[in-house]
């Protein structure tokens, strides 16, 4: 009896965690864009979680001292390359793909993050040999098509007469696959805390984005942000990390580590649904194709988690 009201309490704070991150993330799309058209997306990345990284740092010093920084010279190239694939990797490629693709940029960003739940099932399927079922091949191919038909509205044409649509897909994509990563090697840190992995990882993952930044500006590719423009833009670094950032993060690291990654990336259909209602209230026209795809990519990926779960069961 006691038990099954631990697992039901376990199992009701994971949920409520993973729910408000996946609004939370919902919400920075459109936040990052009108950002982006401002600093670029580089320098809006490391300064987001420069800030990030002190907040949470202060809060793990106040709740763990100097032990919860403390990590055995195993770990230190599993959090490296990790905090690199999360806060590093996944935001360079994800907004790079954002500001490219311009105006549908927000919408076809939280999208393809809706995939992480299939996109988890692939690479678990590659790295630890679980074959996800036909089933799931067949749904995963569904919501493929679902956002296929957002990014070109109907027309597959859009490929050959807009190649420049390609490049910001295949960012985008490839940071997918980075936070999936990510969430999957949450699990190889059981021993530590919610909070100790995400300000490790993130503290680890700046010094990653600060050497790529020396080497894109070096190349011409990244500039400094002038005073101005930090300013102007200082709501959106607000919100993007103290809320998306922080509460987002911690929030969504601590459901997937209560509801275990394959349930908690559920939350991640959360995303496009709040952006795509913020894009509406702010005048974006959604066709009846990227209707359709949306619903389509959406249900694949719920229709998919309900037959895992009843196979679990």
């Amino acid at each position: 009896m006691l038990r099954s009201v631990i697992l039901k309490n376990r199992f009701f704070k994971g949920i409520l965690s993973c729910l408000i991150a996946g609004s939370v993330f919902g919400a920075q799309w459109p936040i990052a864009g009108s950002a982006l058209q401002i600093v670029d997306p580089y320098w809006f990345t490391l300064i987001r979680y420069l800030i990030v990284a002190s907040i949470l740092a202060i809060i793990l010093f106040y709740k763990e001292g100097k032990e919860g920084f403390k990590l055995h010279r195993k770990e230190f190239p599993k959090i490296l390359f990790l905090g690199t694939m999360a806060f590093c990797a996944y935001n360079f490629l994800v907004f790079a793909g954002q500001q490219i693709a311009g105006t549908q940029g927000t919408i076809l960003a939280s999208l393809l993050m809706a995939l992480i739940p299939m996109v988890s099932i692939l690479v678990l399927w590659i790295t630890k040999k679980e074959f996800p079922g036909w089933r799931t091949l067949f749904l995963v191919s569904i919501s493929l098509v679902g956002v296929i038909l957002v990014v070109t509205k109907g027309d597959l044409s859009i490929f050959k007469n807009q190649s420049t649509l390609l490049q910001p897909v295949f960012l985008i994509s490839l940071s997918v696959i980075a936070w999936v990563l990510y969430t999957i090697g949450g699990a190889e840190f059981k021993n530590w805390s919610s909070l100790k992995y995400t300000t490790l990882s993130c503290l680890l993952g700046n010094v990653s984005s600060i050497c790529a930044i020396l080497l894109l500006q070096h190349l011409n590719i990244s500039h400094i942000p002038s005073p101005s423009n930090l300013l102007t833009i200082k709501w959106q670094l607000l919100y993007m990390s103290v809320f998306s950032g922080v509460i987002g993060v911690l929030l969504w690291n601590i459901g997937n580590k209560l509801l275990t990654p394959k349930n908690g990336s559920l939350f991640m259909n959360l995303v496009p649904i709040t952006t795509f209602l913020i894009e509406i209230m702010f005048g974006y026209k959604l066709t009846n194709v990227e209707l359709i795809g949306v619903t389509m990519t959406i249900l694949a990926i719920v229709l998919n988690n309900l037959f895992q779960r009843k196979r679990i069961t």
